[in-house]
């Protein structure tokens, strides 16, 4: 059988639990769902004026860009050449 004393000691450790327990329950409450977010308002954005694109088209024209060849065209071996049946046999 347990002493007064134990008992008071234990109804008070369990009193002490509840209110602890309270006073988070209505923190959380408090801070996560009342409590309103100040709104930050931001001003508007500055309006600039978008600049005209001009592309200078003379650089075309200089003599050195007139004398580059095209390259010689590439040419492909045929399907037949190309690889092995199986590539993963040995070779023989």
């Amino acid at each position: 059988m347990e002493s007064v004393y134990q008992r008071v000691k234990r109804q008070r450790n369990l009193l002490l639990v509840f209110f602890l327990l309270l006073i988070i329950t209505f923190s959380i409450l408090y801070f996560g769902y009342f409590k309103k977010e100040e709104v930050v308002q931001t001003p508007p954005p500055v309006s600039v004026p978008k600049k005209e694109i001009k592309i200078d088209f003379s650089v075309f024209k200089n003599p050195i860009l007139k004398e580059l060849q095209p390259f010689e065209k590439i040419e492909f071996p045929p399907q037949e050449e190309i690889g092995r049946e199986n590539p993963f046999s040995p070779i023989k």
